[in-house]
């Protein structure tokens, strides 16, 4: 048996939120100059693994939303949570993989301590969700 790369799940979901949310940057990192990149999305897997040798990964995903008001930012993470959601029950394709389930595990819910600080122009929401990705076909 050959067993497949597991797919790049990052990859995956930014591309598919860049796609659903063509109004914030979305990244994996936060930028050195994140005050520029409002309405901001970072996401990045953060656990989870393959259920099996058939390369089906069941990744844990930090997603965090950042806008220059509480609103808008509580609204970015909501509006994140239908399109990921939605994003797995289209099963989204990407390079090498696709998205197959979603579930939420925690949030959206205010951030106000770490890095960057909150302030009056910085409003966080987080979330963690589980979405499950599998390998293209060959």
């Amino acid at each position: 048996m050959t067993y497949p790369l597991l797919p790049d799940v990052d990859a995956l979901i930014v591309g598919a939120l860049r796609a659903s949310v063509p109004d914030a940057a979305v990244r994996v990192l936060w930028p050195e100059h994140w005050a520029g990149a409002l309405p901001l999305v970072v996401v990045r897997r953060v656990g989870g693994g393959a259920r099996d040798a058939r390369g089906i990964d069941s990744a844990v995903i930090d997603v965090q939303c950042a806008a220059r008001t509480r609103p808008a930012a509580s609204a970015l993470a909501r509006r994140v949570r239908v399109a990921l959601a939605e994003a797995c029950a289209v099963q989204y394709r990407g390079p090498g993989g696709y998205l197959a389930r979603f579930a939420d595990v925690a949030g959206p819910f205010e951030l106000r301590t770490g890095s960057p600080a909150a302030g009056p122009d910085l409003f966080r929401f987080q979330a963690t969700y589980r979405v499950t990705a599998r390998p293209s076909p060959n």
